[in-house]
């Protein structure tokens, strides 16, 4: 009885190993993808990243534009007339004549009560401003490339997982029937391995369709096609507890930065509009030159101008803009104190999920060993008659399921650390040695000027 339960075994593994040996190993000749490199590419065709880059650069325009607010203007006018003028000394009664006027003028503001200054300051902001955002993308992207390259690591493992049970199940009905056609089994033990075997290749369609979508996720962030990914670990400088990460977030977040520099504007916006209603003083200075056929009346012109202004009556167009305003400065400001509190918030909560991650990563260890060890008992159980093939099928089927929630916990536990660096500001890309890193902003160059200084009578 043992020497046949034993050649019964040796049939199984014969079949289990030559099904193992046929596995496809194209896998092996991919090129090798690190999450730098993932990164690396992610960062450099996202549209995103793109977006904020230009967003710097048009609010780096308007602190230049607001430097030269008060600059010297420039102006040159030509008219022609043409008129008819009654005149009694005249045969016919009319005059006719024509004439030419050309103009040029320098105009300058040369004082306007601080607005320009204030309007810099608002400008400058604005640049601080659009700088948090490039951050926030920055690391929105960095995250959503980590979260899809451990998605399809997981989703292969969770393929390959379903492959082997299946392949496992396909040696297991194979060796039912041959010792069913040997006399030694029955059909309903045939009948409980190929249930199971269906059952397994319904989850490794599932474990495929999973993976395509996994991969399709990847590729649409990366570009990258047809590659293999390596694994990695945690990042470094995780927060201790939860004080130090909510400490972080308040201080490094960008959307607390971004919070804090719209309230900050706001509050100018209102010291633009006091000022905006104080008095101006303008210079200009023109030179003209008219010269007229059929009269005498040619002429040179020089005038210069000193132009004092200010507003004596407070409309109602400013009294209401002076209360939207201030409510608007309220609103930003209540919104910075907000925005501080839900990030304070999440960080709190990032960190917890990090630590169940930790703990239930350590569970699920535990569980792989206790099942891994019951499947070998069984086994064992099985070779000298004790239990039956349903139940080595059992516990194998637990066994993979505890292979595949190990699986997810470990994922888990990778995409809560990334995300607790994220929620409190930490995550970017210094984090990483990556081979071709996004262009520093202050180092964007601007798009080419279709101005020249002098402008000339067409521009394309």
């Amino acid at each position: 009885m043992l020497f046949t339960i034993r050649r019964r075994k040796r049939l199984f593994l014969g079949i289990f190993g030559m099904l193992l040996i046929n596995l496809p190993s194209f896998a092996d000749e991919l090129e090798s993808v690190s999450i730098e490199k993932s990164l690396a590419a992610g960062l450099k065709v996202s549209n995103s990243i793109a977006a904020s880059q230009q967003a710097f650069v048009v609010a780096r325009q308007a602190v230049v534009a607001a430097n030269a607010a008060n600059e010297l203007n420039g102006n040159f006018a030509v008219s022609g007339s043409n008129a008819q003028s009654d005149s009694k000394s005249t045969a016919g009664g009319f005059v006719s004549s024509t004439g030419l006027t050309a103009t040029f003028s320098l105009s300058k503001r040369v004082y306007d009560s601080g607005e320009s200054k204030t309007k810099l300051q608002v400008a400058e902001i604005d640049l601080e401003k659009a700088r948090n955002e490039y951050l926030l993308a920055e690391q929105n992207v960095i995250f959503d490339v980590i979260s899809a390259h451990l998605d399809v690591l997981s989703a292969q493992k969770a393929f390959d997982i379903r492959d082997v049970n299946e392949r496992r199940l396909f040696a297991h009905t194979e060796a039912a029937r041959i010792r069913l056609a040997a006399g030694t089994s029955t059909p309903t033990r045939l009948a409980e391995a190929e249930a199971r075997l269906a059952r397994a290749q319904s989850d490794k369609i599932l474990a495929k369709s999973g993976l395509q979508s996994a991969t399709e996720a990847y590729q649409s962030l990366t570009g990258f096609d047809a590659v293999k990914l390596l694994s990695f670990s945690l990042p470094l400088g995780l927060p201790e507890n939860t004080a130090d990460a909510e400490m972080k977030a308040g201080k490094s977040h960008p959307s607390v930065a971004i919070a804090d520099l719209a309230a900050k504007s706001s509050g100018l916006q209102f010291k633009l509009l006091k000022q905006s209603v104080l008095p101006k003083v303008n210079f200009s200075l023109s030179a003209s030159r008219t010269e007229k056929e059929g009269m005498s009346s040619d002429k040179d012109e020089i005038t210069s101008k000193l132009e004092f202004s200010t507003p004596f009556l407070v409309t109602e167009t400013t009294r209401t803009s002076s209360r939207s305003r201030q409510a608007s400065h309220l609103k930003a400001q209540l919104d910075a104190s907000e925005r501080r509190r839900v990030v304070k918030l999440e960080a709190r909560r990032s960190f917890r999920d990090y630590e169940a991650s930790v703990a239930q990563i350590q569970a699920v260890e535990s569980e792989l060993r206790a099942a891994k060890l019951v499947a070998e008992g069984t086994e064992s159980e099985v070779e000298f008659g004790l239990k039956t093939l349903l139940d080595l099928l059992d516990a194998e089927h637990e066994l993979s399921n505890v292979e595949l929630r190990i699986v997810q916990a470990q994922q888990d536990l990778i995409v809560n650390g990334y995300n607790l660096m994220r929620s409190t500001g930490q995550l970017s890309v210094s984090q990483f040695a990556l081979e071709i890193t996004p262009p520093a902003l202050d180092l964007i160059s601007d798009p080419p000027s279709r101005y020249p200084y002098i402008i000339p009578l067409m521009v394309k």
